[in-house]
C-alpha cells in the first residue's frame, strides 16, 4: 500500500529535486574533479517519494553514469530511509530525466532493490545528512573487485555535497573514490513544482 509522504519527506524532496552542477569545482581542480551533473526528478506515477536519480559527465550529457530510482520513506521523526534501486535495462531509459513520456514508462518491475545500499537521512537544523545505513554492507564490483561502499551526502540550501569511496572488504584499503575530498555540487534548476499534490 502507498505512503503518503510526510512533512519531513515534502521538505527533503523540495530542496533536493533539481539539477545539480560543480563546474566551478571542477574549473578550479581540473586534474581531481571532473564536471558532473546530478539531476532529482520526481516520478509521480510511482509510489509517493520515488525520484529518478541520473548522473552524467558534462562532456557526454545524454550517456548517464548512473541511474537510479530512490524512494524516500520517513521511518521515525526527522530521520528519512531512501530506498535504492537501479535499472534491469538502464539504456532503455537512459533519456527519461528530460523525456517525460519515457518517464512515465517506469515501472516497479523495471527495478532492481538494492539491498544493503539503502541510505539514512537525518535532518538537521541547517539541511540534511545522508549515509549509508548503519549497519549495512554495500558491495560495488569496481574495476574486477568487489568493494565496500561508504558514502555520505549533505544537502544545505542550494548546495550539495557528496563523497563516495570504496574499500577493500578485507584489507580495509582505499580502492576508488576521491582523493581530495567532497564533490561540492550548486542547484542550477529548480524541480521542486514538479512533485505531485497526490504525494501530499
Amino acid at each position: 500500500m502507498d505512503v503518503k509522504t510526510t512533512s519531513t519527506v515534502r521538505r527533503f524532496l523540495s530542496l533536493l529535486c533539481g539539477e545539480y552542477s560543480n563546474r566551478q569545482q571542477a574549473l578550479d581542480n581540473p586534474p581531481f574533479f571532473a564536471h558532473i551533473f546530478l539531476r532529482y526528478r520526481p516520478l509521480e506515477h510511482l509510489q509517493s517519494g520515488s525520484i529518478l536519480l541520473e548522473q552524467t559527465y558534462a562532456v557526454s550529457p545524454k550517456t548517464p553514469y548512473r541511474l537510479r530510482v530512490v524512494r524516500a520513506e520517513e521511518h521515525s521523526p526527522g530521520v528519512i530511509k531512501l530506498w535504492n534501486h537501479t535499472f534491469w535495462d538502464p539504456q532503455r531509459f537512459a533519456s527519461a530525466t528530460f523525456d517525460k513520456m519515457c518517464r512515465r514508462k517506469i515501472q516497479q518491475s523495471d527495478l532492481i532493490c538494492l539491498n544493503q545500499c539503502h541510505y539514512q537521512v537525518t535532518e538537521k537544523n541547517d539541511g540534511y545528512r545522508g549515509e549509508i545505513e548503519p549497519g549495512c554492507r554495500c558491495i560495488v564490483h569496481n574495476s574486477g573487485r568487489d568493494t565496500v561502499l561508504v558514502s555520505t551526502f549533505s544537502l544545505k540550501n542550494d548546495s550539495l555535497t557528496t563523497l563516495d569511496r570504496g574499500y577493500d572488504p578485507n584489507t580495509n584499503e582505499h580502492c576508488w573514490g576521491s582523493v581530495a575530498g567532497e564533490f561540492r555540487f550548486q542547484r542550477t534548476a529548480n524541480w521542486s513544482s514538479d512533485i505531485p499534490m497526490a504525494w501530499i
